[in-house]
């Protein structure tokens, strides 16, 4: 009987042991989910690489900020054309100063303002006197003579300008000696030269006219042309067209 009994608790530790060691598969299974999960765990660090690139690009969109920044550096040349035009302004200030303490003089006081014809029907009221001589003066292309050494020397630079502004006839009949009578041309003898001028020496400002025909013609009679002399303003160090009237 014991011996029935030691032979069943043997097999029944057999059955025992070997429901263990079946057991064992099952958990192999269970301890190779975690080794999955691992490997599952890696993917994140294998896709860390594209999100390494994306933060890349930002960097390669630097050079296009680059050059951007560069911009500014090529328009500088605009802001050496603003410095020349001040320069313009302040040069033309000066110039305006100075026609204006010649204008108090030249004319007893400073018209201001100073109304001009300056278009068919169109009345333009400018500042002063000063200010519209410099604005006719800009209308030469060529406003520097050069100096003006001397009486002849000014006369000679400034006669292509009345010709410019007159016509080629007026000066001819501005310089002959002689005066259309009835349609005949008589001799005469002149009251004034051909052009007046003067020199302002505190200005350094020089001042040429035309003096139409005025005398006693060959036959004894005294004759006189009326008109309004046009004129020049010249400065005497450049010979620069400062007005024109």
């Amino acid at each position: 009987m014991k011996r029935r009994f030691c032979s069943v608790l043997i097999a029944g530790l057999c059955l025992l042991i070997s429901g263990c060691s079946e057991s064992i598969p099952e958990e192999i299974p269970e301890a190779t989910v975690p080794v999955t999960e691992t490997e599952t765990e890696t993917f994140p660090e294998i896709t860390e690489a594209p999100a390494t690139e994306s933060e890349t690009i930002p960097e390669t969109t630097e050079v296009p900020e680059t050059e951007s920044e560069t911009i500014p550096e090529t328009t500088e040349i605009p802001e050496t054309e603003t410095e020349s035009e001040t320069q313009d302004s302040a040069e033309y200030e000066e110039e305006r100063k100075l026609m204006e303490d010649f204008c108090t003089e030249f004319h007893g006081a400073l018209i201001s303002p100073y109304p001009v014809l300056i278009a068919e029907n169109t009345l333009y009221n400018f500042e002063n006197e000063a200010v519209w001589f410099l604005y006719e003066a800009e209308k030469f292309p060529e406003r520097i003579l050069g100096t003006i050494t001397s009486e002849e020397d000014l006369i000679t630079k400034v006669r292509p300008l009345f010709i410019e502004k007159e016509g080629e006839d007026y000066i001819n009949r501005i310089e002959s000696d002689y005066v259309d009578v009835d349609g005949v041309k008589m001799k005469y003898e002149r009251m004034y030269p051909p052009y007046g001028t003067e020199y302002y020496e505190k200005f350094d400002i020089w001042y040429i006219q035309t003096n139409a025909p005025m005398g006693t013609r060959e036959d004894g009679v005294m004759f006189a042309t009326p008109a309004q002399p046009p004129y020049f303003l010249i400065r005497g160090s450049d010979g620069k067209i400062m007005g024109y009237f």
